[in-house]
């Protein structure tokens, strides 16, 4: 394997072998790094957007509000949800000023009715729609916000005059933009994921902080210092000989939401034409426990990427106290960071002597920088990967045919009552 390191606690290890870009994309990599149009990977360096949307944050958390509820669905809530959940897994810390997030995405009855419970101390609700017409959005909308007593408890991320941002106004409610020209999946760092996240507790600056320092590296037409298009390039060449399938291994649990997150990012922006790559996600160690037979034993059809954490933080050491060697050789005296990394380094031997192909990102820490060049870095990939394929990266057609018979169906319900 071949380690490239990036300047934002990243690193990218893949084969070593040549990989060449055709001219096409060397020619998209040009257009994209000199555009003058709002497009995704230029969100993180609107230093005057993102003040505000700071200092709208700070002003709601002044307010004592102790939950903040995020009502959306697919990239209106996903890279909120990525970050949340990889800087605060499962255990947030009120006791350094972080507030409860809570996110409405899916129509479910009892989970609403769950949360509804949860809601007893004062609450702000974040509704995030980029057409403001999302059926399942709205929805959730009309139930939580019965809960809300003053309008200053309630802000919308909306598309400037979508019916969502006429809606507000006329409530007086706070409204933030989100970009237009921008979808939903490529959004986080605009105010769809840094105003949640900054109501939450998250320093959104040290976030696009990561993502800023990544993107040079990113918009480089050079195989070897270009972790992004390496990777796109990697990919697409697994991707041809059969590998439809890509599975994100995370040897991170709390980075199942970003899993999560790039699923929706891979699905929606190659699956066209009759073209597109599978998103599965996999959650080390636990995995290997249910599905790495499949994937050890099962058709060849699948490229993984390994994703890990250098630095765990505080660890844990085995002792002998109760002759634990008995049941497992070497693992007294061993930290649970250093058994983790055996466990992958066995995942990955496992998987060079079945010559399934794979490579490797390793962040440095689960910190804001490493997270944010992460997201940056696998947004301009996903960008690549989908011109190498032919299909537009930016939209999602076919998704629009499920909202729209959705509207004929509540119609149509509308008319038999």
């Amino acid at each position: 394997m071949v380690q490239k390191r990036s300047n934002a606690g990243l690193d990218v290890s893949m084969n070593r072998e040549r990989l060449s870009a055709p001219r096409k994309l060397l020619k998209y990599i040009e257009e994209l790094k000199n555009t003058h149009a709002e497009i995704f990977w230029k969100l993180p360096f609107d230093d005057s957007g993102i003040a505000k949307i700071g200092k709208l944050a700070d002003q709601y958390r002044a307010k004592g509000f102790e939950n903040v509820v995020v009502i959306g669905i697919g990239g209106s809530s996903l890279g909120t949800l990525a970050v949340w959940k990889a800087l605060r897994g499962a255990c947030p810390e009120p006791g350094r000023g972080d507030k409860k997030l809570f996110f409405a995405e899916t129509l479910d009855v009892r989970r609403l009715s769950r949360l509804l419970k949860k809601l007893r101390s004062p609450s702000v609700f974040v509704v995030v729609s980029k057409s403001g017409t999302t059926t399942e959005t709205i929805a959730n909308t009309a139930v939580l916000l019965d809960q809300m007593k003053n309008k200053d408890q309630a802000a919308v991320v909306t598309d400037r005059d979508s019916k969502l941002w006429h809606w507000a106004q006329k409530r007086g409610f706070d409204i933030l933009e989100s970009p237009r020209q921008v979808g939903g999946r490529y959004s986080v760092f605009s105010a769809v994921g840094l105003f949640p996240l900054a109501l939450g507790g998250v320093d959104i600056s040290r976030l696009v902080a990561g993502a800023k320092q990544i993107t040079s590296d990113c918009l480089l037409a050079s195989t070897e210092a270009n972790p992004a298009l390496r990777s796109a390039l990697t990919i697409w060449k697994h991707w041809k000989r059969g590998k439809i399938i890509h599975d994100t291994f995370l040897f991170e649990p709390d980075l199942e939401w970003f899993g999560k997150w790039y699923r929706q990012l891979t699905g929606e922006s190659t699956g066209k034409g009759g073209k597109g790559l599978m998103p599965t996600v996999s959650i080390g160690t636990t995995d290997l426990h249910s599905v790495a037979q499949l994937y050890l034993g099962g058709p060849d059809n699948r490229f993984t990427t390994f994703v890990s954490v250098r630095d765990h933080g505080a660890d844990f050491v085995i002792s002998n106290k109760s002759g634990i060697e008995e049941l497992v050789p070497d693992i007294s005296g061993k930290a649970f960071s250093a058994i983790l990394d055996a466990i992958l380094a066995g995942a990955k031997t496992a998987y060079q002597k079945k010559k399934l192909p794979f490579m490797e990102i390793k962040l440095a820490a689960l910190s804001p920088e490493s997270v944010g060049a992460l997201l940056q870095m696998k947004m301009i990939e996903m960008a690549y990967l989908a011109n190498l394929l032919g299909v537009n990266a930016f939209d999602n057609p076919q998704v629009e045919m499920y909202k729209e018979e959705t509207r004929k169906s509540l119609h149509a319900i509308n008319t038999k009552s």
